[in-house]
């Protein structure tokens, strides 16, 4: 019975923890209207300004700019409505999702494209690189078994820029397409390359 009263009991308050959600998502808009100004050097007091909040919080939520730049990816997937997805497992799911993501992006509101293009996102892509080369890997594990290492890293390379939103607002931007239209082209692109990479893997047969 003592044991019992002297154990520590845990309080969750749902009201307590929607605040919190709400204020890390205004610190995160705060730093996406700062990435969209195309600040050089953005820092955290200039992140909490957007944000209206003061320093000390921001650096509850998150320790360090790093930090920032982790949780911006995942805000952005949430954005696009593609958080908690699950990485594809071969190339038709890989091609879905690519579908999904160039119809999201034109819902995307101008602000969070005018981030995606400062120098920070940059630095944000390249802190996820390495996590997505190896999901794009595992992908397409089923066509490139045979392959070379060279022609898999080539493969995968070219696979990476062909399914990002750099190559999504290019197809929109530079040829006027239709979100249908570009991700037909960017299939057809992927469904070539794959069908020699699985041409290559029979002929090795």
């Amino acid at each position: 019975m003592i044991h019992i009263m002297n154990e520590k009991k845990t309080y969750h308050s749902p009201l307590r923890e929607e605040q919190m959600r709400r204020t890390r998502e205004q610190i995160l808009e705060g730093l996406v209207r700062a990435m969209a100004r195309g600040l050089a050097d953005l820092s955290i007091p200039e992140v909490a300004r957007e944000a209206g909040v003061s320093v000390p919080t921001v650096y509850r939520y998150f320790k360090t700019k790093r930090d920032l730049i982790e949780a911006l990816g995942m805000y952005t997937l949430q954005k696009i409505g593609a958080a908690g997805r699950l990485p594809p497992q071969n190339v038709e799911e890989l091609i879905a999702g690519i579908r999904e993501l160039s119809h999201r992006y034109e819902e995307l509101d101008e602000t969070l494209r005018a981030a995606a293009m400062s120098e920070f996102a940059y630095e944000a892509r390249r802190v996820a690189l390495p996590a997505r080369l190896k999901m794009l890997e595992n992908a397409l594990i089923p066509v490139t078994g045979s392959l070379s290492e060279e022609d898999r890293e080539h493969l995968r390379n070219v696979v990476l820029v062909l399914t990002s939103t750099a190559t999504i607002r290019a197809f929109k931007d530079y040829l006027g397409l239709s979100s249908e239209e570009t991700a037909d082209n960017i299939e057809w692109a992927l469904r070539r390359l794959t069908e020699w990479a699985a041409e290559q893997k029979t002929d090795v047969e």
